[in-house]
């Protein structure tokens, strides 16, 4: 693993945290990708802003309040982020007077891009590994030592890139590509955190479960529950369409 990357500038030596590095591109590669889809760059752009201090603030305050405020430094819990992104984006979406589906439609892929890329900064740090196996492709943690362990953070990531690609360019109704990511990614975190090593996972009832698992499943349930409609707008501008034959 390497945790950090250092070099000289001049007479002083730079230590850059490679996983603080890897959240870094991932926000910027998520912020690229999310002006593409959106049909108001604009917003899109205010909305990626939001999502990404939200996002941070999330996940780090949940870290505390899991852990302790002694660990105030250390590090992130992802189901913290991701609530707290979706709710930024709710209320860019209701302060721009837009539906919160058409803009989600362009975040929530987005995520998906950024998550990916910060699981990588995940692996080179050696957290979040997940339970020994003795498969050709398990990796020794230096931090830990033998036995080979599931690179779990290589597996979320590998996931939520075939998400991504397996998305639509475009929906019909706003919300639904938003909605299919939602439940794709649901299933495949609560899945992954099979494989993931209790000393890095937060249990619950009695250790049935963890936090990381249940959140993933209750996104996955709401966003199954929740089945867009189409706005009045869309939906009296499709009938003004000339018909063809």
């Amino acid at each position: 693993m390497h945790p950090a990357l250092r070099f000289v500038l001049g007479r002083t030596q730079v230590v850059v945290s490679l996983h603080a590095l890897a959240v870094v591109l991932g926000a910027a590669a998520g912020a690229l990708l999310a002006v593409r889809r959106a049909r108001e760059p604009t917003v899109a752009l205010v909305a990626v802003a939001a999502v990404a201090v939200g996002g941070l603030a999330g996940g780090h305050l949940l870290f505390v309040l899991l852990h302790g405020p002694g660990r105030v430094a250390g590090g992130l819990a992802s189901s913290g982020g991701v609530a707290a992104g979706l709710a930024a984006t709710w209320v860019i979406a209701r302060l721009a007077r837009r539906p919160a589906g058409e803009l989600l439609d362009a975040i929530v892929p987005a995520g998906l891009l950024a998550l990916a890329i910060g699981r990588v900064g995940c692996f080179l740090a050696g957290c979040c590994y997940g339970w020994p196996t003795a498969l050709a492709w398990g990796v020794v943690f230096p931090a830990l030592g033998p036995p080979a362990r599931h690179p779990l953070q290589l597996y979320s990531a590998a996931g939520d890139l075939v998400l991504l690609l397996l998305l639509p360019r475009r929906g019909r109704v706003p919300g639904a590509i938003a909605r299919r990511g939602c439940i794709g990614f649901g299933l495949l975190r609560a899945g992954l955190e099979t494989l993931r090593d209790p000393a890095t996972s937060d249990p619950l009832l009695g250790g049935w479960t963890t936090l990381a698992q249940a959140a993933a499943l209750l996104l996955a349930l709401v966003a199954a529950c929740l089945r867009p409609r189409e706005p009045s707008m869309y939906a009296s501008a499709r009938r003004n369409l000339p018909h063809g034959r």
